[in-house]
């Protein structure tokens, strides 16, 4: 967008969203092809997007149905804490997070939040 966009939440929080994001993104990497990872911001009406794409090796669809939830993961290490904080995080400042992803092709992550008047 051509101006700033404010939205209202907690500046350490929002950190941690986009952090984790990003890194779950770096972590999906396949390692026989160049990592592509792309982040976009977009205004539409009332409400902010912020678009994280990879093209990694994609969520599963039995990984799609659990991908929010606490201790679920799909990495050898970790705790699967990551996405379940993001989620909470951004339903608590009044926002929407969602993804789409296609095995071997890559994850798209969208979050959107409410403009501040």
């Amino acid at each position: 967008p051509d101006t700033a966009i404010y939205i209202y939440a907690d500046e350490s929080q929002m950190l941690r969203v986009f952090n984790n994001l990003l890194k779950n993104a770096q972590q999906a990497m396949d390692s026989t092809r160049r990592g592509i990872i792309n982040i976009s911001l977009s205004k539409k009406e009332d409400k902010t997007v912020v678009v994280i794409s990879d093209n990694g090796i994609g969520i599963s669809d039995e990984q799609k149905k659990r991908i929010f939830q606490p201790n679920f993961t799909t990495k050898s290490s970790g705790t699967g804490l990551g996405l379940a904080m993001v989620k909470n995080i951004v339903d608590g400042f009044g926002g929407n997070i969602w993804f789409e992803s296609a095995e071997n092709i890559g994850t798209t992550f969208s979050v959107e939040f409410p403009v501040a008047k």
